[in-house]
């Protein structure tokens, strides 16, 4: 995910499938046990002095959350424990925002996960009006916490 400087809220962030969707169909819930809010995994909003990242990490303790910020980008990592006895590994998550550094005072930069949410705000630069792009970029490359923690 790139961040650059404009987004109203968080339009479609990638489907699951290759074929069009005819205009008059039902959307195609992501998660059929979430009632309400949104759904996808990523949501942003700017508010006058920040950026708000809501990322979802389900499973996640808090105690697991690997951030740092290096230069203009912002890393992060967490792991869902591994649960044996359901035969589940554990999924592993993480990511980089690239942020303006024109418009975004990004060492001022926090991140907390809480109850498998993951907030990063992002100080904006006081004067500076620019609107904020996403620009969400898939890499197909393994990276693990042992690559970068050491």
């Amino acid at each position: 995910m790139s961040i650059s400087g404009s987004s109203s809220g968080n339009k479609s962030q990638g489907s699951s499938g290759s074929g069009t969707v005819p205009k008059n169909s039902p959307p195609i819930p992501r998660n059929r046990f979430q009632k309400s809010g949104n759904q996808e995994v990523w949501e942003l909003k700017e508010t006058k002095d920040s950026v708000i990242y809501r990322v979802d990490l389900p499973g996640c303790p808090a105690s697991d959350l690997t951030y740092w910020i290096d230069g203009n980008n912002l890393h992060f990592f967490a792991d869902e424990p591994a649960m044996p006895e359901y035969d589940h590994d554990g999924r592993k998550y993480g990511g980089t925002m690239v942020f303006n550094p024109v418009a975004y005072n990004v060492k001022g930069a926090t991140a907390r996960l809480r109850d498998g949410v993951l907030w990063i705000t992002v100080p904006k630069v006081p004067g500076v009006n620019i609107k904020l792009t996403v620009v969400e970029k898939m890499l197909n490359c393994k990276i693990t916490r042992d690559d970068v923690v050491g």
